[in-house]
């Protein structure tokens, strides 16, 4: 991975107020070719990935026949016959082998190209300054950073708003994050894309997005098509949201001044345990710890107090940057 700032303060300001970049080369990539990639793919799509066009861009969850996350995956069409799919770290194979459970001789081939490419995260509101070409919202576009061939896709999330260049041959990476580097960028560690991400109340890969929740609980509702074709757990999902049938909720948490917590907390309410903390960070904004938490739908309510072994803890509305 390309060197990134360890202070936090410096990513964290570069990712509110100016340009940050990440070295992202870690996270999956998939190349999906075949004509009938994107239909195998929408069996198991909670959004619509068929009748895209060139160039568009679908964030969607893979799910499971209980409708639980399998994975949460970008896709960025590059034409009726090819596709490039960004998973979390470490996910492109399962996911290849979930897939292929199914493929009964469609036109379909899905590869692992994560060693032989790279991946950087462009984010921050001053991210045009870089004067490179950026695409529109959901788009792909093939461009040129110093004249090394990349991709650029701008995705809304669910985390922070970003630009993802995708490197096409790894040996250039460096040669593309120094180009980026000396065009304005400001290297940004992940624990500050995490510091801000909770604020913004935003659901993270290693907390909140896994296999023990499904799409709602962990607020990815922004990705869910209610309106398309049957996928593989669609009937449990759907239930959830006509009934209101979930049985936990994320939340935000406030501490007590000057108390911590840590991820993996058991949360109490009348010395039963109603829910676990899941990401903590130390907001500077705030001045003080902010947490994500899964708790029961019951004491999900804002204002809420809750018990921890770190002491009292209250519930509050997402976003943090709100209050």
């Amino acid at each position: 991975m390309q060197a990134s700032s360890t202070n936090i303060e410096v990513g964290y300001d570069a990712l509110s107020n100016g340009v940050a970049i990440l070295d992202r080369s870690h996270m999956g990539r998939i190349l999906a070719s075949g004509s009938d990639a994107l239909d195998l793919i929408n069996r198991f799509s909670t959004n619509e990935t068929v009748g895209l066009s060139d160039g568009d861009v679908v964030v969607t969850v893979i799910t499971s026949d209980i409708g639980r996350v399998k994975e949460l995956i970008t896709i960025a069409r590059r034409s009726a016959s090819e596709s490039v799919i960004m998973t979390g770290p470490g996910a492109e194979s399962s996911i290849i082998d979930w897939l292929n459970r199914y493929n009964f001789g469609e036109d379909c081939k899905l590869s692992v190209i994560t060693e032989d490419t790279g991946q950087i995260t462009i984010s921050g509101s001053q991210a045009v300054d870089l004067e490179i070409d950026l695409p529109e919202l959901d788009h792909v576009i093939a461009s040129e950073i110093s004249g090394m061939p990349v991709e650029i896709a701008r995705t809304s999330g669910p985390f922070l708003s970003s630009y993802e260049v995708l490197v096409q041959d790894a040996d250039q990476l460096s040669a593309v994050w120094d180009a980026l580097l000396s065009a304005g960028g400001t290297p940004a560690s992940e624990a500050a894309f995490d510091v801000l991400r909770v604020e913004q109340g935003l659901p993270g890969r290693s907390g909140e997005i896994t296999d023990d929740s499904n799409p709602i609980e962990a607020r990815l509702g922004s990705y869910i098509s209610f309106t398309k074709g049957c996928y593989m757990g669609q009937e449990v999902i759907a239930r959830l949201d006509t009934y209101d049938k979930i049985q936990r909720r994320l939340v935000g948490l406030l501490t007590e001044s000057g108390s911590s917590l840590s991820e993996g907390t058991a949360l109490k309410a009348d010395d039963r345990e109603i829910g676990r903390v899941t990401s903590v960070v130390e907001s500077p904004s705030l001045g003080r710890t902010i947490a994500l938490a899964y708790v029961r739908k019951a004491h999900a309510q804002p204002g809420t107090t809750l018990d921890s072994v770190h002491g009292p803890v209250s519930v509050t509305e997402l976003p943090f940057s709100a209050i």
